[in-house]
Protein backbone atom coordinates (compact mmCIF):
# COMPACT_ATOMS: atom_id res chain seq x y z
CA UNK A 1 0.00 0.00 0.00
CA UNK A 2 1.37 3.42 -0.89
CA UNK A 3 1.68 6.03 1.85
CA UNK A 4 -1.08 8.10 0.23
CA UNK A 5 -3.44 5.09 0.24
CA UNK A 6 -2.51 4.43 3.86
CA UNK A 7 -3.33 8.02 4.87
CA UNK A 8 -6.51 8.00 2.79
CA UNK A 9 -7.65 4.83 4.54
CA UNK A 10 -7.07 6.50 7.91
CA UNK A 11 -8.87 9.63 6.68
CA UNK A 12 -11.93 7.67 5.51
CA UNK A 13 -12.18 5.55 8.67
CA UNK A 14 -11.77 8.47 11.08
CA UNK A 15 -13.26 11.43 9.28
CA UNK A 16 -10.00 13.38 9.51
CA UNK A 17 -10.35 16.74 7.77
CA UNK A 18 -7.34 16.30 5.47
CA UNK A 19 -4.54 13.96 4.45
CA UNK A 20 -2.19 16.09 6.56
CA UNK A 21 -4.36 15.44 9.61
CA UNK A 22 -4.46 11.71 8.78
CA UNK A 23 -0.66 11.72 8.48
CA UNK A 24 -0.31 13.46 11.86
CA UNK A 25 -2.66 10.89 13.42
CA UNK A 26 -0.72 8.05 11.79
CA UNK A 27 2.55 9.41 13.16
CA UNK A 28 1.11 9.62 16.69
CA UNK A 29 -0.07 6.00 16.63
CA UNK A 30 3.16 4.80 14.99
CA UNK A 31 5.29 6.49 17.67
CA UNK A 32 3.23 5.14 20.57
CA UNK A 33 3.25 1.62 19.09
CA UNK A 34 6.95 1.74 18.19
CA UNK A 35 7.85 2.80 21.72
CA UNK A 36 5.65 0.04 23.19
CA UNK A 37 7.51 -2.64 21.18
CA UNK A 38 11.00 -3.98 21.76
CA UNK A 39 13.58 -2.31 19.51
CA UNK A 40 14.04 -5.49 17.47
CA UNK A 41 10.29 -5.86 16.92
CA UNK A 42 10.03 -2.18 15.98
CA UNK A 43 12.83 -2.76 13.43
CA UNK A 44 11.02 -5.75 11.96
CA UNK A 45 7.76 -3.85 11.63
CA UNK A 46 9.47 -0.84 10.03
CA UNK A 47 11.23 -3.10 7.53
CA UNK A 48 7.84 -3.92 5.98
CA UNK A 49 6.82 -0.30 5.47
CA UNK A 50 7.39 1.78 2.33
CA UNK A 51 10.09 4.45 2.66
CA UNK A 52 7.83 7.38 3.61
CA UNK A 53 5.93 5.38 6.24
CA UNK A 54 9.21 3.97 7.57
CA UNK A 55 10.56 7.52 7.97
CA UNK A 56 7.36 8.50 9.80
CA UNK A 57 7.70 5.41 12.05
CA UNK A 58 11.25 6.38 13.08
CA UNK A 59 10.65 10.13 13.33
CA UNK A 60 11.86 11.33 16.73
CA UNK A 61 13.45 8.00 17.72
CA UNK A 62 16.93 8.37 19.09
CA UNK A 63 17.68 5.66 21.61
CA UNK A 64 18.69 2.32 20.12
CA UNK A 65 19.09 0.78 23.59
CA UNK A 66 15.70 1.86 24.90
CA UNK A 67 13.36 -0.43 26.78
CA UNK A 68 9.74 -0.77 25.65
CA UNK A 69 7.43 1.69 27.37
CA UNK A 70 4.76 0.10 29.52
CA UNK A 71 1.78 1.71 27.84
CA UNK A 72 -1.65 0.31 28.55
CA UNK A 73 -4.68 1.34 26.55
CA UNK A 74 -5.52 4.55 28.47
CA UNK A 75 -1.89 5.71 28.39
CA UNK A 76 -1.61 4.77 24.71
CA UNK A 77 -4.73 6.80 23.86
CA UNK A 78 -3.51 9.75 25.95
CA UNK A 79 -0.20 9.75 24.12
CA UNK A 80 -1.91 9.56 20.71
CA UNK A 81 -4.35 12.32 21.70
CA UNK A 82 -1.53 14.58 22.85
CA UNK A 83 0.82 14.04 19.91
CA UNK A 84 -1.89 14.24 17.24
CA UNK A 85 -3.56 17.23 18.89
CA UNK A 86 -6.91 15.46 19.14
CA UNK A 87 -9.76 16.87 21.19
CA UNK A 88 -10.81 13.75 23.06
CA UNK A 89 -9.94 10.19 24.02
CA UNK A 90 -12.80 9.08 21.76
CA UNK A 91 -10.97 10.57 18.77
CA UNK A 92 -7.75 8.88 19.89
CA UNK A 93 -9.57 5.53 20.03
CA UNK A 94 -10.93 6.01 16.50
CA UNK A 95 -7.53 7.05 15.14
CA UNK A 96 -5.75 4.18 16.87
CA UNK A 97 -8.18 1.62 15.45
CA UNK A 98 -7.91 3.05 11.94
CA UNK A 99 -4.11 3.17 11.96
CA UNK A 100 -3.90 -0.33 13.46
CA UNK A 101 -6.19 -1.63 10.69
CA UNK A 102 -4.15 0.03 7.93
CA UNK A 103 -0.90 -1.17 9.50
CA UNK A 104 -2.15 -4.75 9.81
CA UNK A 105 -3.08 -4.64 6.10
CA UNK A 106 0.47 -3.50 5.31
CA UNK A 107 2.29 -6.10 7.43
CA UNK A 108 2.68 -9.81 6.86
CA UNK A 109 0.39 -11.97 9.04
CA UNK A 110 3.45 -13.20 10.94
CA UNK A 111 4.62 -9.69 11.75
CA UNK A 112 1.10 -8.66 12.80
CA UNK A 113 1.07 -11.67 15.15
CA UNK A 114 4.47 -10.71 16.55
CA UNK A 115 3.20 -7.23 17.39
CA UNK A 116 0.08 -8.72 18.95
CA UNK A 117 2.15 -10.87 21.31
CA UNK A 118 4.00 -7.81 22.65
CA UNK A 119 0.91 -5.80 23.51
CA UNK A 120 -0.75 -5.81 26.94
CA UNK A 121 -4.18 -7.47 27.10
CA UNK A 122 -6.14 -4.24 26.86
CA UNK A 123 -4.27 -3.15 23.70
CA UNK A 124 -4.40 -6.66 22.21
CA UNK A 125 -8.17 -6.26 22.03
CA UNK A 126 -7.78 -3.00 20.08
CA UNK A 127 -5.28 -4.67 17.69
CA UNK A 128 -7.59 -7.67 17.21
CA UNK A 129 -10.63 -5.48 16.53
CA UNK A 130 -8.81 -3.34 13.97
Amino acid sequence: MTPQKFYRRVLVETGCASLAEAKRATAAVFHALRDRLTPSEADQAAAQLPRELKALWWEGEGDEARQPLKLHRKDFYARVQNEAGLGSEREARMVTGAVFAALKAQLSPGEADDIHTQLPKDLKVVWEDA
